[in-house]
């Protein structure tokens, strides 16, 4: 069975970077997969993209031994565990506020004692029924993970109780939309933000969870690691497609095409 590559490496402290595809082929995973990427980031919140197209995503980057975080839409308990039953290894819940809300989806996302996601056994994710059950629950807590997303001024009072959640593995600062609550309109560097994001570095070191957030570059991927972040995501298919074409017709430009 697949072990989840991410947190092999967030349990031996080392960082891991996760990329993010905005498109909905399984060759472009793939290809990504192949390049040794840890994790690819599937997003249900903002892509229409359907179910039966996410589980062949998901299978291409089983096929390169990638990791898949599913950022899920919040519409129901099993709006998290079908991606899971699909093999993603990472379930991100969007806006979550409050420590009775990163409760729901822990119990939602974790098979009992952990929590009280229902059984099915039969999926992707046991193997297609290769593992014997007992072994398949206790597989599925220790290889799967719950990241929840601070977005929201009102969720900054409530870091250190959303940390507490017994099995959550992640709190993830989605910078962005942070900075749009706060007013900051995408200004990820004021103070105000890095304020939060040094926050949630402490209180998860203290509480032994893990942090994540994006990097945006080499230098301050650096000093977010050194505040305790390990889980790092940066890049995205559509960014680097939109550059280079733009690139490609700015050159043709230069000698003379017109566009």
């Amino acid at each position: 069975m697949h072990k989840s590559k991410v947190l092999a490496k967030l349990r031996k402290g080392e960082p891991v970077l996760c990329t993010k595809t905005n498109f909905s082929d399984p060759s472009i995973i793939e290809l990504i997969g192949t390049l040794g990427f840890d994790c690819i980031w599937i997003c249900k919140e903002h892509i229409w993209t359907n179910d039966e197209t996410i589980a062949n995503m998901v299978r291409a980057a089983r096929s390169t031994n990638m990791d898949t975080m599913v950022r899920i839409q919040k519409a129901c308990y099993s709006s998290a565990i079908t991606q899971l039953e699909m093999g993603a290894k990472g379930i991100m819940v969007p806006h979550v506020n409050t420590a009775e809300e990163a409760e729901f989806w822990v119990k939602s996302t974790k098979f009992y004692p952990e929590g009280r996601r229902g059984i099915d056994g039969v999926n992707a994710d046991s193997g297609w029924m290769s593992m014997e059950f007992k072994e398949y629950l206790k597989f599925s807590n220790k290889e799967t993970f719950i990241a929840v997303q601070i977005e929201d001024p009102e969720a900054i009072p409530n870091i250190e109780e959303i940390a507490s959640v017994p099995n959550l593995d992640m709190i993830f600062v989605g910078i962005g939309d942070l900075s749009v609550s706060m007013g900051f309109e995408g200004d990820i560097n004021r103070r105000e933000i890095w304020d939060v994001l040094e926050k949630v570095g402490k209180v998860a070191k203290e509480k032994n969870i893990f942090a994540g957030t994006p990097g945006i570059s080499i230098e301050r991927t650096k000093k977010l690691i050194d505040m305790g972040f390990l889980f790092i995501t940066n890049g995205a298919d559509i960014i680097y497609l939109r550059n280079s074409f733009s690139n490609l017709k700015k050159e043709y430009e230069e000698i003379g095409f017109n566009f």
